[in-house]
């Protein structure tokens, strides 16, 4: 939150009950959300937030390097704060939406391998796997 509010004052933005309230619920979660899942999750708040209000502080945290944007073949965006959290990628199930965070030593290692090859130094990456649950018709994320 502290980092929030430093960023927010240096940009000469206001530091209102929407942006903290926002900010707050996206760091106590640990899952990948989306702007409407967040909306509906402040929807008892007692500040109504509007989805172009939420839209432009997600913006706003992207933008300060606090939440990651991820495209993930859908509609719609989703996000992840990134403080505190070690850099990972994804596998994402088309069927049933299922997203799993995993960590390859080798993979990075493959990566860097290939930038240096071609004379490049990486300064991100962003990799999606996409695939089917093995066993979609009991798959407990599918049921939720």
């Amino acid at each position: 939150m502290t980092v929030f509010e430093q960023y927010l004052k240096e940009k000469g933005l206001k530091i209102t009950n929407q942006r903290l309230l926002v900010a707050e619920k996206i760091f106590s979660t640990h899952n990948h959300f989306t702007a409407e899942g967040l909306l509906y999750e402040l929807k008892d708040s007692k500040d109504k937030i509007s989805k172009a209000t939420i839209y432009r502080i997600l913006s706003i945290m992207v933008e300060a390097g606090l939440l990651e944007e991820h495209d993930f073949g859908k509609d719609y965006k989703y996000y992840e704060h990134i403080i505190g959290h070690k850099h990972h990628d994804h596998i994402i199930c088309v069927q049933c939406g299922r997203i799993v965070e995993f960590i390859d030593e080798q993979i990075e290692d493959l990566q860097k391998n290939a930038a240096e090859k071609n004379g490049f130094k990486i300064t991100g990456h962003h990799l999606n796997i996409y695939g089917v649950c093995q066993n979609v018709d009991t798959c407990e994320y599918n049921k939720k």
